[in-house]
């Protein structure tokens, strides 16, 4: 494993060091969000009455409807890419949003509880990019259409001992940055350097739609 994390490390300073000047042009002013997180240590199952910090995307309807063919309903990836505070990716994924659709995702298990490094760390960064699907699919390793306005996130923490009861809800807004031509490299080649080395690791686990009450009545 260390030897693989430092294979990985190796060709992501190569891929930036590589990167050209001309790589700065803005390929999208609304299409990156980012934020961090703030997780208590990442255990299954997690202790009764222990904070829940989760990821809540919605699709804003920028590519469709929900009355749209039945292989569309607007659908935007939500390409993840989820890093430690050493700048090291440690999961991605892609999720599909379809309109007016919410995606809610438990930092752990879903986002931390399967990284490269076999460590979860309490504190790090994720970076979502609203994308549309290639061919029907959404894949992280490749950011080819990006969709401005096409999310919107959130971090959100709930404690106490019932989260039905939502005490101590707490929301942060995921602050939207401009898309370069070097970071939409950066992050689909890493994301697919960290799957590829991983051998199961370094992918985080999307969930369905439906799944967002059962999110915070677990």
């Amino acid at each position: 494993m260390k030897a693989r994390l430092l294979v990985v490390s190796v060709l992501v300073a190569l891929v930036v060091a590589l990167a050209t000047p001309s790589f700065a042009q803005v390929v999208a002013s609304d299409a990156y969000q980012v934020n961090y997180y703030i997780q208590a240590p990442c255990v299954t199952p997690q202790p009764l009455g222990s904070p829940l910090s989760a990821l809540f995307t919605i699709n804003t309807g920028q590519v469709g409807s929900p009355i749209d063919a039945p292989t569309a309903h607007g659908t935007v990836c939500a390409d993840i890419y989820v890093f430690d505070t050493n700048q090291e990716m440690l999961e991605c994924c892609s999720c599909p949003v379809t309109a007016n659709g919410l995606l809610a995702m438990a930092v752990c298990p879903n986002l931390t509880g399967n990284a490269l490094t076999g460590v979860s760390p309490a504190i790090g960064v994720i970076k979502v990019v609203a994308d549309q699907p290639t061919g029907g699919l959404c894949d992280a390793r490749s950011i080819n259409s990006p969709v401005n306005g096409g999310l919107r996130s959130w971090r959100t923490t709930i404690t106490g001992a019932s989260r039905l009861s939502l005490v101590g809800l707490s929301e942060n807004h995921f602050q939207s940055a401009p898309l370069t031509a070097q970071e939409q490299q950066f992050l689909g080649q890493a994301c697919a350097f960290v799957t590829y080395l991983g051998s199961g690791r370094g992918t985080c686990r999307c969930t369905a739609e439906r799944e967002a009450a059962d999110l915070v009545a677990d």
